[in-house]
C-alpha cells in the first residue's frame, strides 16, 4: 500500500533588515535568561558575533561565546565544541550566528549537552550508530549570515568524519531550530566566492526537492516511522518553486555586486524557502555525490573562504555533479 500522508515542519521565522536588533526579546520569549552564542572566526572578525552578543546582553541575558566553529564541521570540531559546552554550560538556549557550519555546530551542542553518549552514537548509520535523542534538546535560535545552506530550517547537522574521509550527518526532527532570525543586512559582507557556492546550494536544494520521489510513491508507514524527509509534496513544492523564482532575479547580481541590498534580501529569502522545501521533501543524487567529493579533499582552498584547512564548499561540491545528475534523471519526470 502506498503512502497517503505527508508531514511538514518548519521553525518560527523572523525576516527583515534589522531583525537581529530584536533577538533579546526573541530569546526571552523562549524563556531564555542565559544563552551560548556559537559562531566561527570569520564571522567574529567581521564584528557580527559581537553585534549579536551586545543586543543579548543589553536585554539582560547572560552570554557565553564560542567562536571556534569550523567551516565545514568535522567530528573532531564538533567534539571540541561539545567539550567546551559541557564545561561552560548549561544554558537556556543556543544562538547560532554564521553560515551552516555555525548552525550545525550549535545543533550538535544542543544535542550533546542534553543527551547521553558520544557524538558517533548519533551519526547516521552505517558510518555511526544512528541513535535517536531520547531527551528534549535546548532550543536553538539560528541567525544565518550566509545565503545558501538553509540549515536554519532543517533537521540535519552535517559533518566530515575525518578518519573515514566522508561527509555525513546527524538527522532528527528535534535538531530543527526553534526560531530563525534572518536579517539580510548580516549577509552584506559575504564574499563573492561564498555567495556563488552558497547560491548553488540553494539552487540544488530547490531543484532536488522538487524532483525528489513523491511521498505517494513510498510504502505506507505508521506514525512513529515517518521521518522529516518524506518526499516531494504540495507544500515543499511551493517553497522550492518560489526559491528558484527568487534566485532567477537575484543570484547573478548578488555575486557581482555584494552591496545590492535587494539582491541580498532575495537571496536570503530564497535560502530559507529552499530549506523549507528540502527540509521536508529531501534531496537526492547531487547531494549524495557531494559528500564523498567534500570528504576526500586533499589540498583545494576556495576563493572567499578564510579556512585553515583544505575544503570543498558544500554548495560547490553539490553543483559539480548536478548537471549530469539532472540530465540522467530527466526521463523519470519530464514535466518537472
Amino acid at each position: 500500500m502506498d503512502e497517503t500522508v505527508f508531514t511538514y515542519g518548519s521553525p518560527q521565522l523572523k525576516f527583515g533588515p534589522g531583525a537581529i536588533d530584536e533577538i533579546a526579546w526573541d530569546a526571552s520569549n523562549l524563556g531564555a535568561r542565559s544563552v551560548a552564542v556559537v559562531s566561527d572566526p570569520g564571522v567574529a572578525d567581521a564584528g557580527i558575533t559581537r553585534r549579536v552578543t551586545d543586543v543579548l546582553t543589553g536585554g539582560d541575558i547572560s552570554v557565553d561565546t564560542f567562536t571556534g566553529a569550523r567551516v565545514e564541521p568535522s567530528d573532531a570540531s564538533l567534539q571540541e565544541a561539545t567539550d567546551w559546552a559541557r564545561k561552560n554550560g548549561p544554558w537556556d538556549a543556543i544562538v547560532a550566528v554564521g553560515g551552516g557550519s555555525s548552525i550545525d555546530t550549535a545543533k550538535a551542542i544542543a544535542l550533546m549537552t542534553t543527551n547521553d553518549g558520544d557524538l558517533v552514537d548519533y551519526i547516521n548509520a552505517p558510518v555511526g550508530g544512528g541513535k535517536n535523542p531520547t531527551k528534549p534538546l535546548v532550543p536553538v535560535i539560528a541567525v544565518p549570515t550566509t545565503t545558501g545552506t538553509g540549515s536554519e530550517s532543517t533537521t540535519i547537522c552535517v559533518l566530515d568524519v575525518l578518519e573515514a574521509n566522508v561527509k555525513t550527518g546527524i538527522s532528527h526532527a528535534s535538531l530543527r531550530p526553534r526560531l530563525a532570525v534572518i536579517d539580510p543586512q548580516l549577509t552584506m559582507t559575504q564574499p563573492a566566492g561564498v555567495t556563488a557556492a552558497a547560491g548553488m546550494d540553494i539552487l540544488c536544494h530547490a531543484l532536488e526537492s522538487y524532483t525528489a520521489k513523491p511521498y505517494t510513491e513510498f510504502a505506507a508507514k505508521r506514525a512513529e516511522e515517518r521521518v522529516p524527509y518524506c518526499g516531494a509534496n504540495p507544500i515543499s513544492d511551493m517553497w522550492s518553486r518560489e526559491a528558484v523564482r527568487l534566485l532567477a532575479t537575484s543570484f547573478r547580481t548578488a555575486v557581482a555586486d555584494g552591496d545590492d541590498v535587494d539582491a541580498r534580501g532575495a537571496m536570503a529569502l530564497a535560502a530559507t524557502f529552499a530549506g523549507m522545501g528540502f527540509g521536508n521533501a529531501g534531496v537526492h543524487v547531487p547531494h549524495a555525490c557531494a559528500y564523498p567529493i567534500a570528504g576526500m579533499v586533499r589540498d583545494f582552498r576556495p576563493d572567499g573562504y578564510d579556512a585553515d584547512h583544505p575544503m570543498v564548499p558544500h554548495g560547490m561540491a553539490v553543483a559539480m555533479t548536478a548537471p549530469a545528475a539532472f540530465a540522467l534523471l530527466y526521463p523519470a519526470d519530464p514535466g518537472r
